[in-house]
């Protein structure tokens, strides 16, 4: 990542969007769970994590920061943020997928209360939906446009904070993976992408 300096952008030029997957969240109780929105905190390692992420970026000069409007990404950004000055603006495509019924269940919770759907969604993780919520197709089709939008309101360097899932759709999209191959690719608590958009 080199330093730039420079705010704004000439009419119609790129944007350099630096995809963030927001620091380690408070969650409940050890087992894997699926989280969705839930509207978790930040642990305490996960504001020491994003500490350390604002250090690494401070060089670069973002003209714009945006987020996913739940706490965990908004925490993220507003760390990130206190270094330029910059206001984080919520953008609600960004959310994470919707788990549904799902919401805050262990993985063996679902399976044991959801066996039927549970089984469906093993055989099409990318096409079959949460039970009342989405499916990874569903936040493919309502977060790129809001990266778009995102990019189009204009700024050279542009920090955006998402999730695992919302991070992996748009990457497989803009790197033209089929979606499919979305769980292949590597999302640790603050890691960062870029996207020419």
């Amino acid at each position: 990542m080199r330093p730039t300096g420079q705010g704004g952008r000439a009419a119609g030029g790129p944007s350099l969007v630096y995809l963030v997957r927001h620091a380690e969240a408070e969650l409940p109780g050890g087992a894997r769970r699926f989280v969705g929105q839930l509207d978790v905190p930040l642990s305490a390692a996960g504001v020491e994590q994003a500490r350390r992420l604002a250090d690494r970026l401070r060089s670069i000069g973002f003209d714009a920061i945006y987020s996913s409007t739940l706490r965990r990404c908004l925490l993220t950004a507003q760390i990130v943020a206190e270094a330029s000055g910059l206001p984080v603006q919520e953008e609600s495509g960004l959310r994470e997928i919707d788990t549904g019924l799902w919401t805050g269940l262990t993985f063996e919770e679902a399976k044991e209360l959801y066996p039927k759907e549970y089984r469906e969604r093993e055989d099409d993780l990318v096409g079959r939906r949460f039970p009342g919520g989405e499916s990874f197709l569903d936040l493919q089709r309502r977060a790129v446009p809001a990266l778009l939008a995102i990019s189009r309101a204009g700024g050279r360097n542009i920090f955006v904070v998402s999730h695992k899932g919302v991070n992996r759709v748009l990457l497989s999209h803009f790197r033209s993976l089929p979606l499919q191959q979305m769980f292949s690719i590597p999302q640790d608590y603050c890691s960062v992408e870029t996207i020419q958009l």
